[in-house]
């Protein structure tokens, strides 16, 4: 008898499960506790063979169909899953690869379908890292970061040609944001804002393109992601040079007493840095904040370098940036900010604390509303509504206390998310929709959890995946199809871990 307690009905069974073959097709078959092991279908074809120790499947094994396909083949190791598994389908085409070590998930899961291959990572049965979608010609379509399997961080999806074309920001599993970049109209010239990467995925660069021409400010990065530099172009001529880094000299003026007047630092003759003006008892009454010889700041600046009273901040060129006042270098009463050509940018209040307070508005740069939100110290609380340039509302929801409530929806033009918070986590049902109306996704959430039937749409509308979550995990079976419609693969699913895959079990049970 097999050890344990095993018996070898029990071993039978598991091995017909492992094989998919059927009972009577199994009972006619001799099993070694150790040593090889073949297993025919009932039409006498090879159903599965490998290595038995001590009456259990071990080493290397295969598995056929009745037509003689191989369905799957993989190893194991002290009879846990090691190594590479491959499934194929009915055709003996290659589906899925799954690396494993100690009988979980550790490295690449890759899943090969006619119109895409998807590579997932795994640490011990979870999500982690960078998952990568591609096209069918084997271009990167979409990269989504994981983190303990939820999506978290930025998204990036690209166009054919490997242009970067949307940017989507998810935080513990759902989108925060998504922004369009990098896009051309029919005539093939750049329209709206381009960002270009280094090596490493941070900004190099970004700006504003129109019909293919530089125009706005541009921003240039280092590696590390931080600013450098920003220029203004006008159909493609640059407007400003890039500031330049100088030491400076230190002057001061006294009155007939004997007193600090002035105080102010130059580059050569050229004003650069702080100036402030004393009254004779030494109270600072006036401060000015100069760039290349522009005055780009107005209020006063104490010698530690903290804001207070009224105070204007200046563009390059001399238009208005911001207005409002400081207290001991604190943000307090209404503040308004200017985009370079006068128009308003955001405008709203601070309280004593330095803090939002009450209705802020955002705007773009052609004068339509962007934002509107209102803050109770700090906090969001009421309604917010976010519009596209066009002002077409694209965002809405409320909050109460900082924390998203009720029915949220979020419609970014070409991805649409209708759904319900409480206390900022997910709960109800939510739904997400392809850029013609077709539903992408719909399920149902609990505390940001999946729970309940959860189903993902190709965009033709036909069912691309569906299965039952169980407070996140998914449980029973899950069926992958094609976009045809037609099954692809079946995974069957226990506390969130794979036990089946078309019915070949790869985590037997040994246990009474």
């Amino acid at each position: 008898m097999p050890p344990n307690g095993f018996t070898m009905r029990k071993l039978l069974l598991c091995l017909s499960i492992l094989a998919g073959m059927s009972w009577s097709a199994m009972a006619q078959n001799q099993v070694d506790k150790n040593g090889p092991a073949v297993f025919y279908h009932a039409n006498g074809k090879v159903a599965s063979e490998g290595t038995m120790r001590d009456g259990k499947p071990d080493g290397y094994w295969k598995t056929y169909s009745e037509e003689g396909l191989i369905k799957s083949e993989g190893n194991r190791k002290n009879f846990e899953l090691d190594g590479i598994w491959k499934f194929y389908n009915e055709e003996g085409k290659i589906i899925l690869e799954i690396n494993y070590q100690l009988g979980k998930k550790n490295g690449l899961k890759t899943t090969y379908r006619d119109s895409e291959k998807i590579d997932e990572n795994f640490v011990d049965d979870i999500k982690q890292g960078l998952t990568t979608y591609y096209y069918a010609d084997g271009k990167v379509h979409k990269t989504i970061n994981f983190v303990n399997g939820l999506e978290n961080g930025i998204s990036k999806e690209f166009s054919p040609d490997g242009t970067v074309i949307t940017f989507i920001e998810y935080k513990k599993g759902f989108i925060v944001s998504r922004e369009s970049i990098n896009r051309r109209d029919k005539s093939g010239l750049k329209q709206g804002r381009w960002k270009f990467f280094f090596d490493n995925g941070i900004v190099r660069m970004e700006g504003i393109y129109k019909d293919d021409k530089m125009n706005g400010y541009f921003k240039d990065y280092n590696e590390e992601g931080n600013l450098l530099t920003i220029a203004k172009f006008v159909n493609d001529v640059k407007q400003e040079e890039a500031p330049e880094l100088a030491s400076l000299d230190i002057k001061t003026d006294y009155y007939p007493s004997g007193k600090v007047k002035t105080v102010a630092s130059y580059k050569g003759d050229t004003p650069e840095g702080v100036r402030r003006e004393y009254a004779e008892n030494g109270a600072i009454i006036s401060g000015y904040i100069f760039t290349k010889g522009i005055m780009t700041g107005q209020g006063i600046v104490d010698e530690e370098g903290i804001k207070d009273g009224p105070w204007k901040e200046f563009y390059l060129d001399g238009s208005m940036r911001s207005e409002g006042s400081y207290d001991k270098g604190k943000k307090i009463g209404a503040w308004k900010f200017y985009y370079p050509d006068g128009k308003t940018e955001q405008e709203g209040k601070y309280n004593k604390k330095g803090n939002l307070d009450g209705t802020w508005r955002w705007y773009h740069e052609n004068g339509n509303l962007w934002r509107e939100q209102s803050y109770i110290n700090g906090l969001e609380e009421g309604m917010y509504s976010e519009y596209d340039e066009n002002n077409k509302l694209i965002t809405s929801g409320g909050f109460i206390e900082g924390l998203e409530e009720g029915e949220w929806t979020y419609d970014m033009g070409e991805h649409k998310e209708v759904g319900t918070y409480r206390s900022g986590l997910r709960n109800g049902n939510w739904r997400y929709y392809y850029p013609d109306g077709v539903l992408a996704f719909e399920g149902s959430f609990i505390d940001d959890n999946a729970n309940g039937k959860q189903y993902i749409y190709w965009p033709n509308g036909k069912v691309k995946e569906a299965g039952d979550f169980i407070m996140g995990s998914k449980n029973g079976e899950w069926v992958e199809y094609n976009e045809d419609g037609s099954p692809f693969l079946v995974i069957s699913y226990k506390n969130g871990i794979e036990k089946k895959y078309d019915g070949i079990m790869v985590k037997p049970s040994f246990e009474e």
